[in-house]
C-alpha cells in the first residue's frame, strides 16, 4: 500500500508572548539637568545588567565581547527606566575611564533617538558601538580596536544636547577588556553625589500639656543624607536632640514650660548640608467649650469623602490670612494651628486623628478659649475597595514541526470471494501527525486502481470505503471523518500533537457476477494534503 504526503508549506517559527504595563508617570522636565560625571568617573545612576533574551539578572562576572545584555537602574527589575533630561539624542559609548562626558574622547559609540525623558533597557553590548570615535585623549579608535587592545574603559549610555554640543547625563559601568578575545569584566562606579535639598518643612504644633507633639521633615540627596534634629529656646542657639536621627521627631509629654521651643532638622551627606525652617511648639491649657445649638459663628462644613484627611471650614473673609487654633470634639482635641486663606478666609484642617462618626470642629484665636467659627460634620466609616496590581507574563509556545502520514498495513487480502458476493476487511491503523509551526489544516484522501488478473479486469467501483476512528476511539477536536467515497478525514487548523490523529476504514470488495476467476490485484494510495 503506497503512502504519499503533499505539502508546499515552509517551516516558520511559532512564538506567543504576553505583557502588563503599569502606567508610568510622565517625566517632569527641569531646567537644571541631573548631576553628571565631572571627568572623575562618576555615573549618574547605578547600572545593573540583564540578559536580553529573557531579562534575567546577569550573574556572571565575566562576559564575552558579543554578550547580548541591557542595563537598568534597578537591582531587581529590568523594566525600570533611566529617568533622563528630555533631549533628542542618545548614545551607547565606550570611553577611557574619567572621560565619559567628553564625546570627543570616546573610543566608539552608537547613536539612538529619544524624546520622552526615559531610557528603557539600553543595549550594553560593546560590539554594538559600531561608530568609530575620535579618541582625542588617546587610546584605540573603534570597537574592534578596543577589543584587540584590551584595557580599562567605561561602557554606558549618554544623553546629548545637539544645540550646545554638551552631554547632560551619563550612566555607565567600568569594564576591563581582555586583549584579543574581548572578554570583559565589569563593576558599577558610585553615582555622583548631590547635596541635600529640603522637600518637607516641619510645621508649627499646638498641643495641650501632657500630649505629644510630632514634627516631620524630609530631604532628597545622593547618597541618602543623615538627619539630626535640633532645638532652641531663642531661635539663635541650637542644641542637638538626643537620639533624634529620623525624619520624624516626637516630643512626648510636653509641659507649659516648653511652649515657644523651636525645632529644626539638619540633613547631611558627602556633598553638603541643608537645614529646615524652624517649627514652633506651642503648649496651651486654654481649652474652649464645645459649641452647640445655634451659637454664633456656626457655618456649614461639608462632610469629607471616604478616606479624606482634611475638611475645609468657610471661616469668611474677616479671618483671612489669620493664624488660628483648630479644635475637635467629642473629646476636646487640639488639631494644631492653621492659617486662613489670604483671599477667601477658608481654613483647611487635618482630621486624620479623628475617628469615624459625628464631630464638632471649632476655630479660636491662639491662646484664647473664645470660638470664632465652628460647625459639625461626619467622618464616614472607611470602606476598603478592592485593590489591583499587575504582573507581566511571558510565554513561548513551541512546535515539534512534525508532518507525517503512516499506514500500519502494507497489504490486505480479501481472501476467496464468490461471484456476486462480498468481503470486508479493515484498512488498519492510519496515523496523521500535524504539529507544524504554522497550522493550516489538511485532508486525507484515498484513491485506488482497478483490479487486474493478467488481461482480466474488475473496475475500481468494486471497492467501497467507509472511514472510521481507529479502534472505535474518539476523534480529536477539529478533525472529522469523510463519508463513503474517497475522503477519509479532514481537519481545521489544529495540532494533532505528536501522538497524531488515528483512523481506520472498512474496505468492502464485491466480486462482479460475470468476473473471470483469478487472483486480482489493486493499489490503494492514501494522500495527506495541506490546506
Amino acid at each position: 500500500m503506497k503512502k504519499s504526503v503533499k505539502s508546499t508549506l515552509a517551516a516558520v517559527a511559532v512564538g506567543v508572548s504576553m505583557t502588563m504595563l503599569a502606567p508610568l508617570a510622565a517625566h517632569a522636565d527641569t531646567s537644571t539637568p541631573p548631576p553628571v560625571g565631572t571627568g572623575a568617573g562618576q555615573s549618574a545612576d547605578n547600572v545593573y545588567l540583564y540578559n536580553t533574551a529573557d531579562y534575567s539578572k546577569v550573574t556572571a562576572t565575566s562576559l564575552p565581547w558579543g554578550a547580548s545584555v541591557v542595563g537598568a537602574p534597578d537591582a531587581t527589575d529590568a523594566n525600570v527606566p533611566f529617568s533622563t533630561p528630555d533631549y533628542l539624542q542618545g548614545f551607547i559609548f565606550i570611553s577611557p575611564r574619567g572621560h565619559e562626558n567628553h564625546k570627543t574622547d570616546w573610543n566608539s559609540y552608537l547613536a539612538f533617538a529619544m524624546d520622552s525623558g526615559k531610557v528603557y533597557a539600553p543595549s550594553l553590548t560593546p560590539e554594538n558601538t559600531a561608530t568609530v570615535g575620535e579618541a582625542a585623549s588617546g587610546g584605540p579608535v573603534g570597537a574592534a580596536a578596543v577589543k584587540a587592545a584590551g584595557g580599562d574603559y567605561s561602557l554606558g549610555f549618554a544623553v546629548y544636547d545637539n544645540a550646545t554640543s554638551t552631554i547632560k547625563y551619563e550612566s555607565f559601568l567600568y569594564i576591563t577588556v581582555t586583549a584579543g578575545t574581548g572578554d570583559w569584566t565589569y563593576s558599577t562606579p558610585a553615582p555622583a553625589a548631590t547635596a541635600p535639598a529640603i522637600t518637607t518643612q516641619p510645621a508649627d504644633k499646638t498641643v495641650l500639656p501632657g500630649q505629644s507633639a510630632v514634627f516631620t521633615a524630609a530631604a532628597s540627596g545622593s547618597p541618602a543624607p543623615t538627619v539630626k534634629w535640633q532645638s532652641s529656646t531663642d531661635g539663635t542657639t541650637w542644641s542637638d536632640v538626643a537620639g533624634a536621627t529620623s525624619d520624624t521627631l516626637t516630643v512626648s509629654n510636653v509641659q507649659l514650660a516648653q511652649s515657644g521651643t523651636k525645632y529644626q532638622a539638619v540633613y547631611t551627606n558627602s556633598a553638603g548640608t541643608a537645614t529646615t525652617s524652624a517649627a514652633t511648639l506651642t503648649v496651651t491649657n486654654v481649652v474652649p467649650t464645645e459649641p452647640t445649638g445655634s451659637d454664633a459663628g456656626k457655618v456649614t462644613i461639608a462632610d469629607p469623602a471616604d478616606g479624606a484627611t482634611t475638611v475645609t471650614i468657610p471661616a469668611g473673609v474677616g479671618l483671612k490670612a489669620q493664624t488660628l487654633t483648630a479644635w475637635g470634639w467629642s473629646t476636646a482635641t487640639n488639631l494644631g494651628q492653621v492659617t486662613a486663606d489670604a483671599t477667601s478666609g477658608d481654613v483647611v484642617v487635618n482630621i486624620a486623628t479623628l475617628a469615624p462618626g459625628a464631630h464638632t470642629i471649632a476655630l479660636t484665636q491662639p491662646g484664647s478659649s473664645t470660638v470664632v467659627v465652628w460647625g459639625t460634620f461626619t467622618v464616614p466609616v472607611p470602606s476598603y475597595p478592592a485593590k489591583t496590581d499587575t504582573v507581566d507574563l511571558q510565554a513561548a509556545v513551541t512546535a515539534s514541526d512534525l508532518w507525517s502520514l503512516n499506514a500500519a498495513q502494507t497489504a490486505i487480502d480479501f481472501g476467496n470471494v464468490a461471484r456476486n458476493a462480498s468481503s470486508t476487511k479493515s484498512l488498519g491503523k492510519v496515523t496523521v501527525i500535524d504539529d507544524r509551526k504554522v497550522l493550516k489544516g489538511w485532508t486525507l484522501d484515498a484513491a485506488w486502481s482497478k483490479f487486474t488478473a493478467g488481461s482480466d479486469e474488475i473496475p475500481a467501483s468494486a471497492l467501497t470505503i467507509t472511514p472510521k476512528a481507529f479502534d472505535n476511539g474518539s476523534l480529536l477536536p477539529g478533525v472529522t471523518l469523510g463519508t463513503n467515497g474517497t475522503k477519509i478525514a479532514e481537519s481545521t487548523a489544529v495540532s494533532t500533537l505528536t501522538d497524531g490523529a488515528l483512523f481506520d476504514a472498512d474496505l468492502k470488495f464485491v466480486a462482479p457476477k460475470d468476473a473471470a476467476a483469478g487472483q486480482y490485484h489493486s493499489t490503494l494510495t492514501l494522500t495527506l494534503t495541506s490546506k
